[in-house]
């Protein structure tokens, strides 16, 4: 235990020495790592004058690689760190991944108090989804062989996954997911009786969500497959809203309401307008302030997306860009939809998002040969799906790299989310264990 938290002193005292050198303006610099393990932040550090000597192997009779100059090092950053101004430590802070953060409350008082600030993790979250390259998403699944969920760092090297722990009053049981939300997942326990549950896997914090009164003894309650859902966050009100519509395939005429976790309340959602449509879908995806489900329209074989926008609170359809599509998913920080493309001399799959409303084709190239299902783009790689094995391939289509994860049922059983510190609004009023950890 004292071996481990002197390791993260060390890790975090590199990080306001970092800082500090560079806040006080002295002409060397060198580049150095100020994190250890896969989460590394580069920084040009400027050594101050009594520093500089020491960083040299040659301007002493200490080996460059003794405990000693390791002791003169730390003690030189820890009188660093006392005079760094808490203001610098935020903003350094500020672009660590969370993994990092959390490791980091231990180092102080303060830094705990700044860490668990909820403006402090807010900012932090808007810093991480604006960057180009967002080291805080990951791949979640539920695993097929155990009742845990897994998690895949999808920005490094696919080289293995890790166990997170599910909530304690839904382990034993069969689950799916139905969306995600700035770290939040919303959970479907397919158990009688068994509320939504929004879950963030970092925190550990978990909320129940009620489903809305109206029968319930009706089979979209009991776990079959004819209700979907979806977990957005409306800005403008600061809330996050839980979507779900039931029906069956013999109406067509589903219902839909919302729940805002910011009044506790559920409310019926207008779609009379809407030509008669059935989800086809369970989950929902989040993009840009509205939530997509795939939908067949006029009892014809005709796909359409439903979307449920969450500032109007209003439902709409949007037609595909072309015939065939099958599946949703975001593409470059964008709603996309992929589709088999027959050619005369070949089948490949074609990668289409939508972009100021308007439909864009992908210069992506993945011939259907390859059996694989398209999740996502990182760094110019396309992570898809075959069979139980999450893949990387290049634009071109060549594959890169490859992880065996144990899940089957992808549709219901995977969700691409942001880790995050945030918690939902206080006037959810939940009490007890759903405090979380």
């Amino acid at each position: 235990m004292i071996h481990s938290r002197n390791k993260i002193l060390n890790t975090a005292t590199t990080v306001v020495v970092a800082a500090c050198t560079q806040h006080r303006h002295h002409s060397y610099y060198r580049r150095r790592t100020t994190l250890s393990g896969s989460s590394t932040l580069l920084c040009f550090v400027s050594a101050p004058a009594n520093y500089s000597a020491l960083l040299s192997p040659q301007s002493d009779s200490v080996p460059p690689h003794s405990p000693l100059r390791f002791e003169k090092m730390k003690h030189e950053a820890e009188a660093e760190a006392k005079v760094l101004p808490l203001e610098l430590v935020e903003k350094i802070l500020l672009w660590l991944p969370v993994k990092s953060l959390i490791r980091f409350r231990c180092v102080s008082k303060k830094w705990l108090s700044l860490i668990s600030d909820s403006r402090f993790v807010k900012v932090h979250y808007d810093t991480a989804d604006a960057a180009p390259t967002n080291k805080n998403t990951r791949l979640l699944y539920l695993s097929s062989e155990v009742p845990e969920a897994r998690c895949v760092d999808l920005e490094a090297p696919i080289r293995g996954d890790y166990a997170l722990q599910l909530p304690r009053c839904c382990r034993h049981f069969s689950l799916s997911i139905l969306g995600s939300s700035r770290g939040f997942i919303l959970l479907r326990i397919h158990v009688y009786g068994a509320p939504l549950l929004l879950w963030n896997p970092v925190t550990g914090s978990y909320r129940s969500v009620p489903y809305p009164v109206v029968d319930p003894d009706a089979s979209c309650w009991t776990g079959s497959d004819n209700l979907w859902g979806g977990l957005g966050y409306d800005e403008s009100s600061d809330d996050y809203l839980v979507v779900v519509g039931w029906g069956n395939g013999h109406e067509w005429r589903p219902q839909w309401e919302y729940f805002s976790v910011r009044t506790n309340s559920w409310k019926k959602i207008e779609c009379g307008h809407l030509p008669p449509h059935l989800v086809t879908i369970e989950s929902a995806l989040f993009c840009n302030g509205v939530l997509y489900w795939l939908a067949v329209k006029d009892m014809e074989v005709k796909f359409v997306i439903v979307a449920f926008d969450l500032a109007g609170k209003h439902l709409s359809l949007v037609s595909f860009p072309t015939s065939g599509g099958r599946l949703l998913n975001l593409f470059a920080g964008c709603l996309g939809l992929y589709y088999l493309n027959f050619t005369e001399d070949h089948q490949k799959f074609e990668i289409w998002v939508m972009k100021e409303l308007s439909w864009t084709k992908l210069n992506v190239v993945l011939p259907y040969a390859h059996g694989i299902h398209p999740l996502c783009l990182t760094k110019g790689e396309l992570v898809g799906i075959k069979n139980n094995e999450l893949v990387k391939v290049s634009d071109k289509g060549v594959s890169v790299e490859s992880l065996r994860i144990s899940c089957r049922d992808n549709d219901l059983k995977m969700v691409m989310f942001t880790q995050s510190l945030l918690s939902l609004p206080d006037e959810f009023g939940c009490t007890g264990e759903e405090q979380g950890k």
